[in-house]
């Protein structure tokens, strides 16, 4: 093999030492094109060996302090509920401070497998991870990312600051919470609710991008299932000019039956956007405000096809026999939906909806 080697090497130091200014200039032009690529791609293959080589190494590295973190959490785990918190906490604080948490990459294993535990464990384990992660000052690292260059590193921070519940950090959150970035804003508004303690609300106020459709049925879930949160009368953001808050609102308004909000729904129903107008008509006939059905009836003859239907449906679901006539009057619509909505809407209407049905069906029982 070495014999091949040398000759070969001294061919090609003769070609391009001796030999080359004597060929023509496109020979000598591929000729330095073939000993660029050849270069290169030795070049590119020492580079793709050196990284694999750094990769293993790093991940062997990686698997070994993820085994002695998991460990460490396990115990945690594992050990008994007797003693209190604080007890437990002091109990493991001294080995977690033996992992060297100067070196990025521990500290950030460390943070990624307690965050893991922590999601999925309750009660005294949960807060016992909680008080380390906080002893440990792993909290720096997520509060830095907030005012990271990339909108992902600031969701990550958000979101870490929300599981462990950094409650004063609400107000480093909420001036992200009309950001023009759809995901971080959401994240941000649904991580103040959780954490603010005087007014979980307060970014509805200053809210002047969209709340997409998604974003408003996360928030509706936050705000309904997070325990202790102070529930403000939504009425006052009825009148914002963001629709997207006012039908945020109006869901919330229902969800809580929030019967001061009436007066500003009944004003909803000129709103010029058909379905917010709508939302409010719906509101109105859950909630059974029966003080609202002649609003309703009043409303109904200049109003599209679609409201005329949903006040059909309000009546019927006030169901105060005030307005039996009129729904009787739609059972005779050209229109089948609005028939069919006036039937309904009168069958709501117990013993007297029933009576005035078996007219209705005798009358046209006699004309056919």
């Amino acid at each position: 093999m070495s014999q091949l080697l040398y000759p070969a090497w001294d061919y090609l130091r003769e070609l391009f030492s001796t030999r080359l200014p004597y060929f023509p200039s496109n020979i000598r032009s591929a000729l330095f094109i073939v000993l660029f690529c050849c270069i290169a791609f030795l070049e590119l293959y020492l580079y793709i060996f050196v990284r694999r080589i750094r990769q293993n190494i790093a991940k062997k590295k990686e698997d070994k302090w993820n085994d002695t973190i998991s460990t460490l959490l396990a115990d945690i785990i594992i050990y008994g509920d007797d003693d209190d918190t604080d007890t437990i906490i002091n109990h493991f604080l001294p080995e977690f401070k033996k992992l060297p948490l100067r070196r990025p990459l521990i500290k950030r294993l460390l943070t990624r497998e307690l965050l893991s535990y922590h999601a999925n464990f309750i009660g005294k384990t949960a807060e016992v991870l909680r008080g380390l992660y906080l002893r440990l000052n792993l909290e720096k690292e997520a509060k830095a990312k907030l005012n990271s260059n990339y909108w992902e590193k600031k969701i990550e921070g958000i979101r870490e600051i929300t599981q462990m519940n950094l409650r004063t950090e609400a107000e480093s959150i909420l001036k992200f919470t009309d950001e023009e970035n759809g995901q971080l804003r959401m994240e941000a508004q649904a991580a103040f609710v959780k954490l603010s303690d005087d007014n979980p609300f307060r970014f509805l106020d200053r809210a002047r991008e969209r709340i997409l459709d998604w974003h408003q049925l996360v928030l509706f879930e936050v705000i309904t299932k997070t325990k202790n949160v102070q529930i403000p009368s939504f009425s006052k953001w009825l009148k914002s000019e963001n629709d997207s808050v006012v039908m945020l609102c109006l869901k919330l308004v229902n969800h809580f039956q929030q019967w001061d909000a009436i007066p500003e729904m009944v004003v909803l129903f000129g709103h010029e956007n058909l379905k917010i107008r709508a939302r409010a008509i719906q509101n109105i006939g859950k909630m059974e405000a029966e003080m609202v059905e002649e609003n309703l009836f009043n409303m109904y003859f200049n109003q599209p096809f679609e409201i005329k239907l949903l006040v059909i449906e309000a009546l019927g679901r006030i169901s105060s026999d005030t307005y039996l006539e009129f729904l009787k009057s739609r059972t005779y619509s050209d229109d089948f939906k609005i028939r069919m909505a006036a039937l309904k809407a009168i069958k709501l209407h117990g013993q007297a909806g029933q009576n005035l049905l078996s007219s209705i069906y005798k009358d046209s029982t006699l004309q056919n």
